[in-house]
């Protein structure tokens, strides 16, 4: 086997093991959701307030942290069950920084750099509330593409038949599902309790996970393209700079745990774009291009990539310059 196809083969299994976990945890935390939460459970607690949902949007990952890989899945269902717009997209784009595993990774891959851990959170914070704040308004299914949620066969009433999904007893208690099987053929198959929670988390991540292998595949591909010579020219001019460490971003972004380890890696970069490989990498690298295209509107999927771009360079380039 060449070296290039050993370099190909080798960034493809590093990012695909690098994310799927993560993938997979969010695939379980949306079928817990959907399996054992009531249905007007989030619509009771939420803030009812326009601002201080988007700072429970934003502050949401202290508390449900995951990767960018698994959040497309909980927010897919947080959707669907008609969280706030406003909310679910905040939480979106906040919750694979800002969350405790990764402030910890941002800390140490730079070396106890506080400023620059704060410089990111401060970054995706604004960019997630700005977001937030577009979607405000709109119907959550709205957000969403058209046409059955393979993942949810009967919890919607699509068939016209009450399978009683949902209980209100104790959702710890009492699983959702009937025993019963297949009774309207609408793919139902009476699953209970944590037997309904693995089925669903399976099919979540099967129907993601081949998004996960593409975007693996696209980054193999560009590292493998990727001229030694390339960077250096960019060091010397910001504005050059954060272009071209976002352009990697989407390009090379593994996981917002490793990405502050990529960054630092690029000692000779400034500040400013360091700092916009960490924070664009989460929000809109090639594997959640091709998840949002999977969940969300066209026209919703191309405002995530664009506006997000606009708003880190914008950010960045004003942040970064108090953190040299």
């Amino acid at each position: 086997m060449n070296q290039d196809a050993q370099i190909f083969i080798a960034t493809v299994v590093a990012v695909f093991l690098g994310a799927a976990p993560f993938l997979l945890l969010g695939a379980l935390l949306s079928s817990v959701f959907e399996i054992y939460m009531e249905q007007d459970f989030l619509e009771r607690h939420l803030p009812k307030g326009r601002i201080t949902g988007l700072l429970f949007g934003v502050c949401a990952g202290m508390l449900v942290p995951t990767c960018e890989c698994g959040v497309v899945s909980i927010v897919r269902r947080l959707l669907k069950r008609k969280v706030p717009s406003h909310v679910a997209i905040a939480y979106l784009f906040s919750a694979p920084v800002i969350n405790p595993l990764v402030l910890v990774a941002t800390y140490v891959a730079f070396r106890g750099n506080i400023r620059m851990v704060a410089a990111r959170v401060l970054v995706v914070a604004v960019c997630a509330c700005c977001m937030g704040w577009a979607a405000a308004g709109i119907d959550p299914l709205d957000l969403l593409r058209d046409g059955k949620d393979p993942l949810e066969p009967c919890a919607t009433n699509h068939c016209g038949q009450d399978h009683n999904h949902h209980v209100h007893a104790s959702p710890l208690l009492l699983p959702v599902f009937p025993e019963g099987g297949d009774i309207c053929g609408c793919g139902f198959d009476g699953t209970t309790g944590i037997a309904a929670v693995l089925t669903h988390t399976a099919s979540e991540f099967l129907d993601m996970g081949k998004y996960l292998v593409l975007g693996s595949m696209a980054v193999g591909f560009f590292k493998l393209l990727l001229v030694e010579n390339f960077l250096p020219p960019f060091h010397n001019n910001v504005f050059w700079a954060v272009g071209a460490m976002m352009f990697l971003a989407v390009f090379l972004s593994i996981c917002s745990e490793a990405d502050a380890f990529v960054a630092a890696s690029f000692s000779g970069f400034p500040a400013a774009a360091q700092l916009s490989f960490m924070t664009l990498g989460p929000m809109v690298d090639l594997k959640l291009i091709f998840m949002y295209g999977s969940v969300f509107r066209r026209r919703i999927t191309l405002l995530f990539i664009f506006l997000p771009t606009v708003l880190i360079f914008v950010l960045s380039l004003l942040v970064g310059s108090a953190i040299r």
